[in-house]
């Protein structure tokens, strides 16, 4: 039985984060209320269908934190995701057949289901929309089956009355109990204080439970939670002392009448006169959205500039160990970017900088600087991006270049320098240099038939070849240039 408050490692020890003393005091309740100190680092999985669940858990090690744990309280679907993968780790069953098992079916919830798949096979499902460039246009749902513990769960209003049920109840429904009432109880408990702010009028939030919000509307306790993924967005709450419960779901990203519905039928069940949520957050939605594109135009430019180098420079696999590897390849007079199926785009900016664009999600695209790294030799040797804003840039290294075997066998040789030898031979498919009486180092590519010498990163080796593609030197940073022998 997991313990609440026991740290993760005696339980799952493949659960690392960056920090390795956040690692040894991390619990299962850090988890769930978001003050593992983890920022969102959503696109680790965003557009990412590929990635297993257990490969975005190994992946939380090189992740940044923003906050050491339980400094603060920062939303993370990625806490859900390995909290899920804890379920899976401690019961031995994967966790949609665990939730199937003790929730879904208990709950007589027969309209839910876990996975895109499964909505799309249901002759009665949404079709989902957003907003782009002021026109309503539909959403593709991705399959996102390794984040299905933060946000895979498709329902219905008759379901979610359900689960709004069973948590008012305390945990019984129908005379069958679904969850401990301690359990129950744990989940409308304040774990994290948030920032204090009106979301709506009459509303304070004030703590974060287990998956809910905590706070008060209209003098009321409440608990809540919004969601939202392509093209959906819902919202949750709870008036447990007064035994209300209401679930809206719309099928658009594009607007926030999620919140507006919700509240007023709080205020119709309350009996109190509504208040105006749509008159507090139109504005708001709409000064956002304008702020937005007013950014863009006022961003730091220089106008017409050409890229620092011809395109082919830049072009090559950049890795990230927690994202993953984000390609630059070619394509016409510009560069085209892919990580995953994420729809997109580079636009030069100045200098080195290219703004990356991602236009899936709503009306305005997301907008990342990325910038290009050179190292002394002068070839681009990695980019920084800014995927996570409470972090700074992350850095992606690019991978060397892949020489065939028959490459590399043409390069071996002795080489002299003076009286000065050095042997360049292969060796299960990794050149070595030696010099005599030596142990031989290993070379590893870096751009072109330019080498690194491991173990020694202050050296390089490259190959320089003559008309007929023979090598006619060797030169070698900082040591000297060496020429073939015989």
């Amino acid at each position: 039985m997991l313990d609440w408050d026991r740290p993760l490692r005696d339980y799952v020890p493949g659960i690392q984060l960056h920090d390795s003393l956040a690692s040894e005091r991390l619990t299962i309740v850090d988890l769930l209320s978001h003050r593992s100190g983890l920022p969102r680092h959503d696109l680790t999985w965003v557009g990412q269908p590929g990635r297993s669940r257990a490969e975005l858990v190994r992946a939380l090690r090189f992740l940044p934190l923003s906050r050491d744990l339980r400094q603060e309280w920062q939303y993370c679907n990625l806490g859900y995701v390995a909290a899920g993968h804890v379920v899976e780790t401690l019961s031995g069953i994967p966790w949609e057949d665990f939730v199937r098992g003790r929730l879904l079916e208990p709950l007589g919830m027969r309209r839910t289901n876990l996975s895109v798949d499964e909505m799309l096979a249901d002759g009665d499902h949404s079709a989902a929309y957003t907003r782009r460039g002021g026109v309503i246009t539909d959403v593709p749902q991705r399959p996102l089956p390794a984040v299905a513990p933060a946000g895979a769960i498709n329902s219905s209003a008759a379901d979610m009355a359900r689960w709004l049920l069973v948590q008012l109840a305390g945990g019984q429904l129908d005379g069958a109990t679904v969850m401990s009432p301690a359990t129950a109880k744990r989940q409308l408990t304040p774990y994290m204080l948030m920032p204090a702010g009106e979301d709506v009028p009459g509303l304070v939030q004030y703590g974060y439970g287990l998956g809910w919000t905590i706070g008060r509307y209209r003098e009321h306790k409440v608990a809540m939670h919004s969601g939202g993924i392509d093209g959906f967005q819902t919202h949750c709450a709870l008036l447990p002392d007064d035994g209300i419960g209401v679930t809206v779901l719309t099928n658009t990203s594009a607007s926030l009448m999620h919140l507006v519905v919700a509240f007023r039928v709080l205020d119709e069940m309350l009996g109190v006169e509504p208040l105006d949520a749509f008159g507090f957050l139109k504005p708001r939605f709409d000064a956002i959205m304008a702020g937005s594109q007013q950014a863009r135009t006022a961003r730091r430019v220089v106008p017409d500039a050409p890229a620092s180098r011809p395109l082919a420079a830049y072009a090559g696999e950049y890795e990230h160990p927690g994202y993953g590897t984000l390609s630059i390849a070619v394509d016409g007079q510009r560069l085209k970017p892919s990580l995953g199926t994420m729809a997109l785009r580079l636009a030069h900016r100045h200098y080195e900088t290219f703004d990356l664009n991602w236009d899936e999600m709503g009306d305005e695209p997301a907008v990342f600087p990325l910038t290009f790294l050179a190292g002394p030799d002068g070839d681009v040797n990695a980019l920084t991006v800014q995927f996570e804003p409470l972090v700074e840039p992350l850095r992606f290294a690019r991978r060397p270049d892949t020489l065939g075997p028959e490459v590399l066998r043409g390069l071996c040789g002795t080489y002299a320098m003076g009286p000065i030898e050095v042997t360049i031979a292969l060796a299960d498919r990794a050149l070595t240099v030696a010099f005599p009486g030596s142990a031989p180092l290993e070379l590893e590519p870096l751009r072109g038939l330019r080498f690194g010498v491991k173990g020694q990163p202050a050296i390089t080796a490259e190959f320089e070849l003559d008309g007929d593609g023979a090598v006619a030197r060797l030169v070698a940073q900082p040591v000297g240039i060496f020429l073939p022998k015989g």
